[in-house]
């Protein structure tokens, strides 16, 4: 028995590398694998914490780098959701606040904190840019559309529909309270494309925990708009403390996306796991709270009702944090070993890919009055919420500056 009051359910793997190795190995006895379609969808699920990781290095790291890092965050991963699980017993299988946001953004900022070049936030190409930012808000759309099913699908049966509608009102929380964040945080009451593609989808991640289980629609909402508003906050002061104090550079913003709001949907468990007792789980008060029968042995494996489902769900965080930032370390220092990226080749699209000729030069920009108005400088580009400063504002150039392609 991996931990007390074990159920029969979740001893049947939820998601990808639930083992210490990787998605399809379901003992350790012997070395065998099973593929079905819930194979793959375990799969699928698994490539999540990967991703996450990769959006704080992303630009910073040659692709050989980025093999290395993905095999070992795959089975850094493993590790992390096999401890906080089997043997702490805790419950983070609906949306993986914890196992898989978190620990994604801890394990890429560990790895970038190593591997990356100084310096590597002032190359202009690492700045924002209108088309890229008008088109990323599609992206962010769609996650906004899709995430309900995301956090849902390992949700018992009885509660898919509840965890659906709690994340469309988390996100709906977030969206307005992280824009509303943003207005204050800018000083002049002007909204930031980096919030917005990203507070609009801190929600998700802030409820993806048990909570969204048991909250209620005005709590679900409450625990998207504190997400939100810890984005925002993030993105204009703590990403920029980082950068400044710490030398831990974050390409497009995962801490403020994923690390930060994970860290609220891991604390929002905890506290509606704290007055769980046996009459919530077994008597009238589960009637009298919730409109479904949830069934109480596939959720949690502590049920004794006396705080010990809220401990296990505390230490998961604090576990999550350690692993991935040793096994980020460890990523990068290998990644950097076997090769880097000099500082001029940052950013750059041509270095590893065939790109149009009028993509391969920087842009040149000049004013009505034929005089050079703006440049691309490696060393006056600042970094604000992902854009540069001065002249630039939000990825446009102001006045009447017209882009010449070279």
């Amino acid at each position: 028995e991996i931990s007390r009051n074990n159920s029969i359910e979740l001893q049947k793997p939820l998601v990808a590398a639930h083992s210490l190795l990787v998605t399809g190995h379901r003992d350790f006895k012997a070395f065998s694998f099973s593929l079905s379609f819930m194979d793959i969808i375990d799969g699928m699920y698994s490539t999540v914490p990967t991703l996450i990781s990769f959006g704080v290095l992303v630009g910073k790291m040659a692709p050989v780098q980025n093999v290395i890092l993905v095999f070992m965050n795959v089975m850094a991963y493993a590790l992390n959701y096999w401890i906080c699980v089997y043997v702490i017993g805790a419950f983070d299988g609906t949306g993986g606040a914890v196992t898989t946001h978190v620990f994604g953004a801890f394990f890429g900022a560990a790895c970038t904190a190593v591997a990356s070049p100084k310096g590597a936030h002032l190359d202009p190409d690492c700045q924002g840019r209108y088309q890229s930012d008008i088109f990323s808000l599609f992206g962010s759309l769609m996650i906004w559309a899709y995430y309900p099913s995301y956090n849902s699908f390992y949700a018992p049966p009885e509660a898919q529909q509840a965890v659906a509608i709690n994340t469309y009102l988390a996100l709906l929380g977030s969206s307005i309270a992280g824009l509303t964040a943003s207005a204050i945080f800018n000083g002049n009451l002007k909204l930031a494309i980096f919030d917005a593609q990203r507070s609009s989808i801190a929600g998700g991640v802030a409820i993806g925990s048990v909570a969204n289980l048991i909250a209620e629609p005005w709590q679900a909402t409450m625990i998207g708009a504190i997400g939100g508003v810890v984005c925002s906050f993030s993105g204009h002061f703590i990403r920029s403390f980082c950068v400044d104090r710490l030398g831990v550079h974050d390409t497009v913003g995962v801490m403020s996306m994923h690390g930060w709001p994970g860290l609220v949907g891991w604390l929002s468990g905890v506290f509606f796991l704290l007055p769980i007792n046996q009459d919530f789980l077994t008597g009238d008060r589960q009637s009298k709270n919730l409109a479904y029968d949830l069934p109480w042995e596939s959720v949690l494996q502590h049920r004794e009702g006396n705080g010990d489902a809220a401990f296990a769900q505390a230490v998961i965080a604090p576990m999550t944090i350690a692993i991935a930032l040793v096994t980020g370390i460890t990523a990068g220092q290998i990644s950097k070993k076997i090769t880097h990226l000099d500082r001029h080749l940052l950013f750059k699209d041509d270095t590893f890919f065939h790109v149009p000729d009028d993509f391969e030069k920087a842009e040149v920009v000049y004013g009505d009055d034929d005089e050079e108005v703006a440049h691309l400088d490696d060393e006056k580009p600042l970094l604000e919420n992902g854009h540069m400063n001065g002249d630039k504002m939000n990825g446009h150039m102001n006045g009447d500056a017209k882009d010449v392609a070279v």
